[in-house]
């Protein structure tokens, strides 16, 4: 039974140590970590970065958010953003493992599709993400207005919906299959304990 609860531990902690860490660690190496403490034109704090708004931004969100950022900790979000464009293959190869792990472990129960799916468009939404954010931030920065293209930052919003949504989705997914790892093969010690 201590094996199986590692095994329950390590198939969730995995993929919620690599988020969290590098989260942490691209926070930290792109300067984005201490862009709340740089200087800005107005008294207010730096508000929740466009990448973690779980119902979305517009225009205005975006506009707001890279102007109370300042010239530095608009150059911050810019290597955030070339960063972040890597850490996916990090998080999702780490979340894949997991899910693949315990759904071999459970014997195949349903389609693989039902996990690699899932997985691409989290990839995807999260590259169309930050591939929009740049070039709008560069747009934001070479025009004398600090103009975006409000197409542009819809789309960058619907792929922030879907990649929060979608990997929060999965790692609920992979607690339940954790949950009925723990169930199946308890059960089927104790039908083979009662056999001997």
């Amino acid at each position: 039974m201590t094996s199986m609860i590692f095994k329950a531990f390590l198939a969730v902690g995995l993929p919620v140590a690599v988020l969290l860490g590098g989260s942490w660690v691209l926070s930290h190496m792109s300067g984005r970590a201490c862009a709340g403490d740089l200087p800005t034109q107005t008294e207010q704090g730096v508000p929740k970065p466009l990448n973690l708004r779980w119902f979305g931004y517009g225009t205005e969100a975006a506009m707001e958010f890279w102007a109370k950022l300042g010239d530095a900790g608009r150059q911050a979000e810019k290597r955030f953003l070339l960063l972040d464009l890597v850490f996916p293959l990090f998080y999702g190869g780490a979340l894949a493992a997991s899910l693949w792990w315990i759904w071999v472990t459970l014997g195949r129960p349903f389609h693989p599709a039902w996990i690699v799916a899932p997985l691409a468009m989290i990839l995807t939404a999260d590259w169309t993400e930050n591939l929009i954010q740049l070039a709008q931030l560069r747009h934001y920065v070479s025009s004398n207005e600090g103009r975006l293209q409000g197409l542009w930052i819809q789309i960058s919003s619907c792929a922030t919906i879907i990649k929060l949504w979608l990997t929060s989705g999965l790692y609920v997914s992979l607690v339940g299959l954790v949950v009925r790892m723990i169930f199946t093969l308890s059960d089927r010690r104790l039908v083979a304990d009662a056999a001997e």
